[in-house]
């Protein structure tokens, strides 16, 4: 079985990916909204994390705000 991030995991992983859409997860979630979000979606594993970070690269260059 894979394991699940608690949001600390979450955060760390997010800095070590900052600039590839860890920055989002960085700034934004807090330990609340990451509980909200398991609650509703279920675990974070860190390559669903990983696949996260890339949607939010993604859009932010879809917005134009990453060139």
């Amino acid at each position: 079985m894979t394991k699940a991030l608690t949001y600390k995991e979450l955060i760390e992983l997010a800095e070590e990916n900052y600039n590839r859409g860890g920055d989002a997860i960085v700034e934004c979630w807090t330990e609340e909204m990451f509980n909200n979000y398991v609650e509703d979606f279920g675990p974070v594993t860190k390559a669903k994390a990983l696949r996260m970070f890339k949607m939010y690269v993604e859009t932010a260059y879809d917005m134009g705000c990453i060139y």
